[in-house]
């Protein structure tokens, strides 16, 4: 399905591609040397020019026949970079420059701090660790006879006064 689908655009752009490009080359040439692609009478007198002997003179005549020999070439290049091209981008790109154009109006002045990557003293994983780790229950319970003790003699010396 996904062939098909590839097919499709790419007859769909070369298409597209084939109007524009035609549309352009041919009105340059219209306008600059009154040659039209498309018409038998400007072919017929370019090649009555050639065969009684007609030669290029000027940088406009070899710009002409540079034209005339890579419409063909620049048809096909501009064709297969179109299908290169992701074309979502492309429809995107009015939302994309809009939001980046928002965010420096707004965004720069603002008077709020962004921390970023500020990072801890101890990982996540090593403070679990931590606290599940068992702690030596000998120094816990002597830990708390002591103050067993202390309170005891608080109490005590309280009684005794």
């Amino acid at each position: 399905m996904k062939k098909i689908l590839n097919f499709i655009r790419t007859i769909l752009i070369g298409t597209i591609w084939s109007y524009v490009y035609f549309i352009i080359v041919n009105s340059l040439l219209i306008i600059f040397w009154n040659f039209s692609i498309i018409s038998s009478s400007s072919w017929t007198l370019l090649n009555s020019y050639w065969e009684n002997g007609g030669t290029i003179k000027a940088g406009k005549d070899y710009l002409l026949l540079t034209i005339l020999l890579l419409y063909i070439p620049l048809w096909i290049w501009g064709w297969r970079r179109l299908i290169k091209v992701n074309f979502l981008n492309l429809l995107l790109a009015p939302v994309r420059w809009y939001n980046d154009y928002v965010i420096r109006k707004y965004g720069a002045s603002s008077g709020r701090i962004l921390l970023k990557n500020m990072g801890r003293g101890k990982k996540i994983e090593e403070e679990i660790e931590e606290m599940s780790k068992p702690t030596n229950q000998v120094k816990t319970d002597e830990e708390v006879n002591k103050i067993r003790n202390a309170i005891a003699e608080k109490i005590n010396s309280v009684k005794h006064e």
